[in-house]
C-alpha cells in the first residue's frame, strides 16, 4: 500500500503540473518569468537610489507607497476595465507601457536629473502598469485554466515571481556596485519589450459584458462590490487582504531601510537581503504547483498564514545583522507566498467569470493599503525606532486578524 502510494506520487510529479500542458499558459508564464525578473532588479536599482540621496526610513516608505499607491486609487476602475475589455490585451498594454517608462527613466539617470521627485513619480507610473498588469495576467490565466488545476497554475505563477525575487534582486545588487544604473534602465526597457512582442495574438478567451448593456464605471463598481459584500467569505477573504497589506508586510517594505541603517549593508549584501523573501518563497510556490490538488480549507489556512506572518514580524523586527535578517524575511517569504496564493485562488473561485473583473477591481484596491501601511511605518519608526514600530504593526494586525476569525466564521469554514 505504501509503495503504491509512493509510486502515485512519483508519477505526477514525472507528468509535471498539468498548466504546463497549455502552450497558451506557457507562453504567458515565460513573459512573467522575464518581467517579474527585470521588475525586481528595476526595485533593487530604484530602492538603493533613493536610500542613496535620502537615507532616512520614511524616503523608504514613500518609495514603497508611490509603488503601490495606484492599486488603491484605481483598484475598482480596474475591476470594470477587466470586465469590459479582453483581459489578454489589457495584459499585453501593460509590456509596452512599462518599456517606455524604463527608457524614460533611463534618459533622466544618464542626464542627472533623477531626483527624489522623480524616482518616485517613476515609482508610480511602474505602479500603476504594475496594477493593471497583475489582475489582468491572472485572470487570464483563470480564463484558460480550469478549477481543478488552478491552484497549481497559480502556484506556477507564484515560482516564476519568487525565482525572479531572488535571482533579480541580487542581480541588481551587483548591477548598483559594478554598473551604472542608467544601462539597467536600459536593458529593462528592452525586456518590456520582447515581452510585448511575444504576447502577440493571444485568445481572447473570454469577454463577459460584450453583449450587456453598457453602463457606467461607477454603476459597475457598485455591482461589484455589492456583490462582494453579500458573500461573507469573499467580503472577509478581501478584509484580510486589506489588513495584512497594511500592518503585515513591514519585513518587506522596510527591508531596505533595515539593511542601510540597522545592518550597515553595502550594496552587495542589500541585493542578497533583497532576494530572501523570494528565496524563502521559491520551495512553497514550487511545492503546491507540483502538488495537483485542490487547497484543503483555504479559508483557514488564510487567517493561519496572516498571524503567522504577523509572528514572523516581531522576531524580524529583532534582527541586527544581514544573514539574520534574511533568515527572517526568507522564512516570511515562505508564509506569505501560501497567504497570496490562497486569497487569489480565493477570489477567483468564489465569484463568477462575468463579475471576476470586478471583485479582483477590489482585491487590488485591499493590496493597495500596502503603501498607506508602508508610509505609516516609516513615520512611526522614524519616530520610535524601527524594531519597536515593526512590533506595534504586527501586534495590531494579530488582533484584527483575531475579529475576524469571530466575526467572519464563513471564512473559515470554506471546504476545500
Amino acid at each position: 500500500m505504501k509503495s503504491g502510494s509512493i509510486r502515485g506520487r512519483r508519477r505526477r510529479f514525472r507528468r509535471g503540473p498539468r498548466p504546463l500542458q497549455h502552450p497558451v499558459f506557457r507562453r504567458v508564464l515565460g513573459v512573467s518569468v522575464f518581467g517579474h525578473l527585470v521588475r525586481f532588479v528595476d526595485f533593487t536599482v530604484t530602492a538603493w537610489l533613493i536610500v542613496q540621496q535620502t537615507d532616512n526610513s520614511t524616503a523608504v516608505g514613500l518609495l514603497v507607497f508611490f509603488r503601490i499607491i495606484p492599486f488603491l486609487v484605481f483598484g475598482p476602475f480596474l475591476g470594470d476595465l477587466l470586465d469590459r475589455f479582453p483581459r489578454s490585451n489589457v495584459f499585453r498594454s501593460t509590456q509596452l507601457g512599462l518599456s517606455i517608462l524604463a527608457v524614460g527613466f533611463a534618459i533622466s539617470v544618464f542626464a542627472g536629473l533623477a531626483t527624489p521627485t522623480v524616482i518616485y513619480l517613476y515609482t508610480f507610473l511602474v505602479g500603476s502598469m504594475m496594477m493593471a498588469e497583475i489582475p489582468s495576467r491572472r485572470a487570464y490565466i483563470s480564463s484558460i485554466i480550469g478549477p481543478a488545476a488552478l491552484g497549481s497554475a497559480l502556484a506556477l505563477e507564484m515560482v516564476s515571481l519568487n525565482l525572479a525575487w531572488f535571482v533579480g534582486s541580487n542581480f541588481g545588487g551587483g548591477i548598483v556596485r559594478f554598473v551604472d544604473p542608467e544601462y539597467a534602465y536600459f536593458a529593462i526597457g528592452l525586456t518590456y519589450s520582447a515581452n510585448f512582442i511575444s504576447l502577440r495574438n493571444l485568445p481572447a478567451m473570454f469577454q463577459a459584458r460584450t453583449a450587456e448593456p453598457r453602463t457606467n464605471p461607477i454603476t459597475a463598481i457598485s455591482e461589484g462590490f455589492r456583490f462582494a459584500s453579500s458573500n461573507p467569505a469573499i467580503f472577509a477573504c478581501l478584509l484580510v487582504v486589506g489588513v495584512n497589506n497594511f500592518f503585515g508586510y513591514a519585513f518587506e517594505s522596510m527591508a531596505p531601510a533595515f539593511a542601510s541603517n540597522v545592518y550597515g549593508a553595502g550594496p552587495t549584501e542589500f541585493g542578497f537581503l533583497m532576494s530572501a523573501q523570494g528565496f524563502g518563497a521559491l520551495g512553497t510556490a514550487f511545492y503546491i504547483s507540483l502538488r495537483g490538488r485542490r487547497i484543503r480549507n483555504p479559508g483557514l489556512l488564510l487567517l493561519a498564514a496572516a498571524m503567522i506572518q504577523a509572528i514572523g514580524s516581531i522576531g524580524f523586527s529583532y534582527t541586527t545583522t544581514v544573514s539574520a535578517g534574511f533568515a527572517a524575511i526568507a522564512a516570511l517569504g515562505l508564509i506569505s507566498t501560501v497567504f497570496g496564493i490562497t486569497h487569489t485562488l480565493l477570489i477567483l473561485t468564489l465569484t463568477p467569470m462575468n463579475m471576476r473583473g470586478r471583485v479582483m477591481g477590489f482585491q487590488v484596491l485591499m493590496m493597495g493599503f500596502y503603501p498607506l501601511g508602508s508610509l505609516a511605518l516609516g513615520i512611526v519608526g522614524d519616530a520610535i525606532g524601527l524594531g519597536q514600530a515593526v512590533r506595534v504593526f504586527a501586534l495590531i494586525g494579530l488582533a484584527l486578524f483575531a475579529i475576524i476569525w469571530v466575526r467572519y466564521p464563513a471564512l473559515r469554514k470554506l471546504p476545500g
